[in-house]
């Protein structure tokens, strides 16, 4: 099927459309620090980011062998939320050539959504920042439905709020949670390299793109 024939493409954030993993870290490392926790480094991030705050902290912790009670991980959660929020935006950015893909998109009149695990308000913010508002008719977070990637219930949900039958629709993510959630919800699934995962290739059975460069010199799949 080449990419425009589809009627709606869905996207990731972190990691898809935009290269989130220095803040992240920055507000991860900080609640860590703040609770007297050892920090990870950057080379660990990419085990960490996909699963929102709460996966953040929980695997974080689990990277280095500690242990933290219920009580303790709420506090550490509203603690990273309120510096996150604050500073969600100030070494991210869009990865290159992004922008021209989704004029593209749009001028073929293909309808683009965003499907992330982050908080709603903190997705839209980004997206915001990132200056890709305009582009997405749909932006939805890790609250906006009742279920999360990689359960099939979000992307589901997503599509029935866009009236659109699961054939027509795509879905471009960077990670084994993204892959996941397009096969357990049946949808088609394009992986973009060099995201968050620490998975091998071999991992993801779909058809692959290097960047958003080369997708555009080559646009059928």
């Amino acid at each position: 099927m080449r990419l425009y024939d589809y009627k709606l493409i869905i996207f990731d954030l972190d990691g898809t459309l935009v290269d989130s993993k220095l803040d992240i870290l920055n507000a991860n490392n900080r609640t860590l620090k703040k609770f007297g926790f050892k920090q990870i480094s950057r080379a660990q991030i990419k085990a960490i980011v996909g699963q929102g705050i709460m996966g953040n902290i929980n695997f974080s912790l689990k990277i280095n062998k500690e242990q933290s009670s219920e009580k303790q991980k709420k506090s550490m959660f509203k603690y990273f939320y309120n510096f996150y929020k604050k500073n969600v935006y100030v070494k991210s950015k869009a990865y290159p050539n992004i922008d021209m893909f989704l004029k593209r998109l749009k001028k073929n009149n293909i309808k683009i959504a965003v499907a992330s695990n982050k908080l709603e308000n903190l997705t839209k913010i980004v997206i915001k920042k990132s200056k890709l508002s305009k582009y997405f008719k749909v932006i939805c977070g890790g609250n906006t439905f009742r279920y999360k990637k990689p359960h099939p219930g979000m992307l589901n949900a997503l599509i029935k709020k866009m009236k659109m039958k699961k054939s027509d629709c795509l879905f471009i993510g960077d990670s084994e949670h993204d892959y996941e959630a397009a096969h357990n919800s049946k949808v088609d699934f394009l992986l973009k390299l060099n995201g968050f995962t620490k998975k091998p290739k071999s991992y993801f059975k779909c058809r692959k793109f290097l960047n958003y460069k080369s997708l555009l010199k080559n646009i059928s799949i």
